[in-house]
């Protein structure tokens, strides 16, 4: 079986003190973390700084870092208020704070401080449903980077094949990282890796494997599939491709169109660069 996994490697750790020095620099990297958070999946999520939204009232209000997305119908909005301040954060600012979501109307409110917090902020944050995050809370940038990787080598249960699905290992863990393979050869042996345009073909495969239970069926969108081909492409390994397409025969045998990895990427591929 092919193990197809990817490992990050950084000489250096950067730590936020070394990249937040004034209150703007607190802004555009809260707005980078949630950027890069809410687009894993490469969902467009536009994350935005010093918005001005118009609230109820009709008075303008400056938001420092502001989102919003539509999920079933619903438009979710988000708005970060940032303070920079060697002060812990103080009743009043998150009372200020919430006067301002308030008028808005219909919006999440979250609070980070460089320093923290004091007792009455966090008792009239919780009381109100407001999130309060310090610097400790924002992830550094090796952990989002290991985030975008593991959303596109990892494709959980959710995941769409666009256009094709495949077999993962699985442990108590979760994903190994490794695909499916089989041998392909006698003399030169390839690792054979099957790529289903129908999720009922691969639930269908999947069931006669004598190993099935070591295994799940996962889609593959366009980011995955892409990160699937570079890094075949990268592999010391002999890796070849068969796109099941007519299911299981008459004689119960699985037949595949070979496909080289070329074939692959110009065919299926929406975007080439």
């Amino acid at each position: 079986m092919l193990q197809i996994k990817c490992y990050v490697y950084w000489r250096f750790k950067v730590f936020h003190d070394r990249v937040i020095n004034k209150p703007k620099d607190l802004e555009s990297y809260v707005q980078y973390v949630y950027s890069s958070l809410l687009n894993l999946r490469d969902e467009g999520v536009m994350v935005s700084s010093n918005v001005i939204l118009v609230g109820k009232s009709g008075a303008n209000h400056e938001v420092d870092v502001y989102y919003q997305f539509e999920k079933s119908g619903v438009v979710h909005k988000v708005a970060f208020e940032c303070k920079f301040k060697s002060r812990r954060v103080q009743k009043s600012d998150v009372i200020d704070f919430h006067g301002k979501l308030q008028d808005i109307g219909n919006i999440q409110g979250i609070f980070v401080s460089k320093t923290g917090y004091q007792q009455g902020a966090k008792a009239y944050a919780k009381h109100y449903g407001i999130q309060l995050l310090t610097l400790d809370d924002l992830p550094t940038l090796n952990i989002l980077v290991a985030k975008r990787i593991e959303s596109v080598a990892l494709p959980d249960e959710s995941y769409i094949g666009e256009p094709f699905w495949c077999l993962m290992e699985f442990s108590n863990d979760g994903l190994t990282g490794s695909y499916y393979s089989r041998l392909d050869g006698i003399v030169f042996k390839k690792h054979l890796i099957p790529l289903f345009i129908s999720k009922h073909d691969a639930c269908g495969y999947l069931e006669a494997l004598s190993d099935k239970n070591n295994f799940v069926v996962r889609g593959l969108p366009q980011h995955s599939l892409k990160f699937l081909f570079e890094t075949a492409n990268l592999s010391k390994s002999k890796v070849s491709f068969a796109l099941m397409l007519h299911g299981v025969g008459p004689d119960g045998l699985w037949s595949g169109i070979p496909y080289s990895l070329e074939e692959l990427q110009s065919r299926f591929l929406l975007e080439q660069a």
